[in-house]
């Protein structure tokens, strides 16, 4: 199977993914070094970044690749929006990774069923699905 480079889209396409990752960059440089309080003042969880298990993931699995935390979004044919816990960039590929605690939240099922659908959806994209249990990272693609 053949993967997409950037250069590949459309130009208003390219224009659109390059700014994501601009706003990434800028977001990632607004981030303070001490630790970033888990509660926005509406009591939602704001993401401003990785939290433990995407943090270890990232350390563990992700160790010197160019992997950008909730770099993309995708919109899909449903209308629904998916967001995954990891992009990496590498050799003009993108690869996405969902990363999941081996305790089962009821969200993890919803995003199992988003992160299915968009690895259906955008075949041109490496999917990774990864749950930590006690002998380490168990990690699957779509």
């Amino acid at each position: 199977m053949s993967r997409f480079k950037i250069e590949d889209f459309p130009q208003h396409v390219q224009a659109q993914i390059r700014a994501k990752l601009d706003d990434y960059k800028r977001t990632v440089e607004q981030i303070p070094a001490d630790p970033i309080p888990s509660l926005s003042p509406t009591g939602g969880r704001k993401s401003l970044g990785p939290n433990k298990t995407e943090s270890n993931y990232q350390q563990t699995i992700l160790r010197g690749m160019d992997a950008r935390y909730e770099a993309l979004t995708f919109r899909m044919s449903n209308g629904h929006k998916y967001t995954p816990d990891w992009v990496v960039f590498e050799d003009g590929k993108i690869a996405c990774h969902e990363c999941k605690g081996g305790y089962a939240l009821h969200s993890q099922q919803r995003a199992k069923l988003a992160f299915d659908q968009c690895a259906k959806e955008f075949p041109a994209f490496t999917w990774t699905w990864a749950v930590k249990t006690s002998e380490g990272w168990r990690v699957t693609h779509a």
